[in-house]
């Protein structure tokens, strides 16, 4: 067990969660206190990774402006640099289903439409997920893909990431491992390997899962910009 520069206590092993289980997914940043704190529930939990469901209404924990305002509202610069406030909100639009893969620099996420099908899976480049005591825990990297259910894609906030160079937020080392993470996750899209082949298009949630909650550790976050 070992704390990171964030100081998220991670574990270097633990027994895997049951489906039904409620965890968090935390994204930590180096620079800001202020983290991104999703409830969810464990659809499945194995050597293949984590899979985990997270239902509309959800009161989750974000980073905005000083303004209340999202963060992209100060640009591709600003919002790296700016003062940040931790907020609680709810989780709005359909659910999500995100999965993270054993030592891969991203995760899969499924976005559904209204009617239950699949509208796109959306590639999040992130560092490899660490286990924590309540859920797992990684440090966004700020450009993704979407790709469309018929196998086509696009880079999505390349814009953001050049924001993010010019001001330092990440390295020139940094850009480099972050950009041939991209190219991982082109080959991983052109193999159509797991999680894309696993029929998570037709994922539907199990009603009886009831709502997660933030962990009550987490009201103190809202004070974290504040000291």
């Amino acid at each position: 067990m070992e704390a990171d520069p964030a100081g998220i206590t991670t574990m270097s092993s633990s027994p895997h969660w049951s489906p039904g289980d409620q965890v968090t997914w935390t994204y930590y940043t180096q620079q800001h206190p202020t983290r991104t704190v999703r409830p969810g529930t464990v659809v499945l939990d194995d050597e293949r990774g984590v899979v985990v469901w997270i239902a509309p209404g959800t009161e989750v924990l974000l980073p905005v402006l000083s303004s209340g305002a999202a963060l992209r509202r100060a640009g591709d610069e600003g919002m790296f640099t700016a003062p940040r406030l931790q907020s609680k909100q709810l989780w709005t639009g359909n659910g999500i289903l995100m999965i993270a893969l054993p030592e891969k620099p991203y995760s899969v996420w499924l976005f559904y439409k209204d009617d239950g099908s699949l509208g796109c899976y959306y590639i999040n480049l992130e560092t490899p997920y660490e286990r924590t005591e309540e859920g797992v825990c990684t440090r966004d990297l700020v450009l993704d893909l979407v790709v469309l259910p018929r196998r086509d894609w696009h880079y999505k906030d390349e814009d953001e990431l050049e924001g993010a160079e010019r001001t330092g937020y990440f390295s020139p080392e940094e850009i480099v491992s972050i950009r041939a993470a991209g190219q991982e996750a082109e080959q991983h899209i052109a193999e159509w390997t797991y999680p894309f082949s696993a029929g998570y298009e037709y994922f539907f949630p199990d009603p009886k899962w009831p709502l997660p909650r933030l962990p009550e550790h987490y009201r103190w976050d809202l004070d974290l910009t504040r000291r």
